[in-house]
């Protein structure tokens, strides 16, 4: 039989910047933190996927009193917003050059990142900006990481 699905967390420490990043998964949606320098509380994040079925709408008031992660909604949603069985080994982690940036990767690929310079981070389960995230941006992700292996 195969493993049940199980929480994912996985950081990283930047030395340049000396900020961390956090992937948490908590088995219903999943989020990339980018931290304060020298500190591990978060200051941006980027929403990264759902594994479960979009909610309609997020009811934002009830976020605010449970201090929840907010779920993705089917209103600002892409196509590509549910991954209902990761694996933490899929997961990686990128940074920009001067480490104020983090990507996440999953089996390689760029699926959200978020930058102490922008006001919300980016994510490919995003079609439209929201405070969970802004929708994919291209050209942005290549000049934060550009000649970053």
């Amino acid at each position: 039989m195969n493993s049940i699905a199980k929480e994912i967390f996985i950081d990283s420490h930047n030395p340049i910047s000396q900020r961390f990043a956090i992937f948490e998964d908590n088995e219903q949606v999943a989020y990339l933190y980018l931290t304060e320098r020298g500190s591990q509380k978060p200051i941006k994040d980027a929403i990264a996927y759902s594994r479960k079925p979009l909610i309609p709408k997020v009811d934002w008031k009830k976020i605010e009193e449970t201090g929840e992660a907010p779920p993705l909604s089917m209103d600002v949603a892409s196509s590509q917003a549910i991954i209902a069985s990761p694996l933490e080994s899929e997961f990686a982690f990128k940074w920009a050059k001067d480490g104020n940036s983090v990507a996440l990767l999953r089996n390689g690929q760029p699926i959200a990142f978020a930058s102490a310079t922008e006001k919300y981070g980016y994510s490919k389960a995003i079609s439209k900006t929201n405070p969970l995230a802004n929708p994919w941006d291209q050209k942005l992700y290549d000049k934060l990481f550009r000649n970053v292996p």
